[in-house]
């Protein structure tokens, strides 16, 4: 392939990066000092390519998809065995074929990625995060050690390692394999539809007392839509039920019946998001935070003053739920350090690519509406890296919080050519 040629993936600044040199396997002469001073300045990853970190003028992309998307299920234990490269939506549909399923989130093109890096699903409310569903990891650390890691033989020297898998291995690892817990497929009831901001300010303290089979999702692009996402574990839940009714009062909201979590696509063309616009660069800056509580009347104002200020009508911002076991699960044995969130709202801005005017317009407009959204979300849940940004070091420390030192600690041992992105 010449080095020149476009790397094929969903995120449009990478796939436009005029990249140095495009790898598909991983072995120890990838890491091997000359090889690093002479062949890249630090390594890029792409599992699904939904990130802008996938591919960048000048770099080498590591493409983990072609070499790496094996998918096995145990039909005897219900683990299934993945590639670095498999993608979700390949994941889910594989699973869908035994009557299993795995927590994914919103969109069905991340790879691995969206595990490693902590994973928020409409299901994690029920199932924790897709870190917290991890049994084991293969992989190589970023001094060319491979690694082979499970979940119940876990040696003190390696109890580290094994936690800064999960939620910050894009920093020192490159992880080839996982093995998951997977989950029964059950039938999904979705209610959607567009509100206006008093019916959201309505919804989301209704939403801070669903029980865990229910999450909230919405999204404020030209118009705010919301997904009301219950999973049926009973078809005769009727507390689910109770909870399903409240919002018979908001007339514009539908009912959807779905035999499976594969089968909903979230944010219809009616949206038009910036995924369809072919010419648009784009970053995402995702936050988290705790229960709303008193501030939502607070918070939508907010909200609807960032709204009035977005730059083109490609901006948005957009909130997924957690809680319930995301908050009780694995305290202490993860990266994922911000466990009390409720909420994890995303800032999403997109310019017509090559109008540096108009770029740093959004990026302006994403860092305007951070300030004001972080007295609610005073965390960062790093989905993206933004090494390519300022706000990086930022982001990072508000990510890692109280383990930013042992991160620091991993990354100077395991990674000390710093082939892997900086922190």
């Amino acid at each position: 392939m010449k080095n020149n040629s476009l790397l094929e993936v969903p995120n449009i600044n990478s796939k436009d990066a005029k990249f140095k040199k495009l790898i598909y396997d991983v072995d120890d002469s990838l890491f091997c000092e000359n090889n690093y001073y002479e062949e890249f300045e630090h390594l890029c990853v792409c599992s699904g390519g939904t990130t802008s970190s996938c591919a960048k003028n000048g770099f080498t992309t590591l493409d983990l998809r072609k070499n790496y998307s094996k998918i096995h299920l145990d039909r005897k234990t219900n683990l299934v065995t993945i590639g670095g490269g498999v993608i979700m939506g390949d994941l889910i549909n594989h699973l869908q074929k035994h009557n299993r399923s795995f927590p994914i989130g919103l969109s069905k093109l991340p790879g691995a990625g969206y595990i490693l890096t902590g994973g928020v699903s409409p299901l994690s409310r029920a199932y924790g995060l897709a870190i917290d569903n991890i049994e084991s990891i293969k992989g190589f650390l970023g001094n060319g050690t491979f690694i082979s890691l499970n979940k119940n033989q876990i040696n003190p020297e390696e109890q580290l390692i094994w936690e800064a898998i999960k939620g910050a291995a894009p920093f020192f690892s490159i992880i080839t394999e996982i093995e998951l817990k997977t989950i029964k497929s059950n039938p999904i009831k979705v209610i959607e539809g567009f509100v206006n901001p008093n019916e959201l300010s309505e919804i989301i303290k209704l939403s801070e007392e669903f029980p865990e089979n229910i999450s909230l999702q919405w999204i404020y692009a030209q118009k705010i839509y919301i997904y009301i996402f219950a999973e049926l574990n009973n078809l005769e839940d009727k507390r689910t039920e109770e909870y399903l009714m409240l919002l018979d009062k908001f007339p514009a909201l539908e009912k959807q019946f779905h035999e499976n979590f594969n089968k909903i696509n979230f944010f219809p063309k009616e949206l038009n998001l910036y995924e369809l616009n072919a010419n648009n660069h784009s970053e995402v800056i995702s936050l988290l935070g705790e229960d709303l509580k008193n501030d939502i009347p607070i918070f939508i104002k907010c909200l609807s003053e960032i709204m009035d200020n977005k730059p083109n009508n490609s901006c948005y911002v957009a909130s997924q739920q957690l809680g319930c076991k995301t908050k009780k699960l694995n305290h202490g044995s993860s990266f994922f350090v911000h466990r009390k969130s409720t909420w994890k709202p995303w800032i999403y801005a997109s310019w017509k690519k090559n109008d540096l005017q108009e770029k740093d317009v959004a990026l302006e407009w994403i860092y305007k509406s951070w300030s004001k959204l972080k007295r609610f979300y005073p965390n960062i849940h790093l989905a993206q890296l933004h090494n390519h940004l300022n706000s990086h070091e930022e982001e990072i420390t508000l990510a890692f919080g109280n383990r930013m030192n042992e991160l620091k600690t991993l990354k100077n041992i395991f990674d000390p050519q710093g082939v892997l992105p900086p922190l």
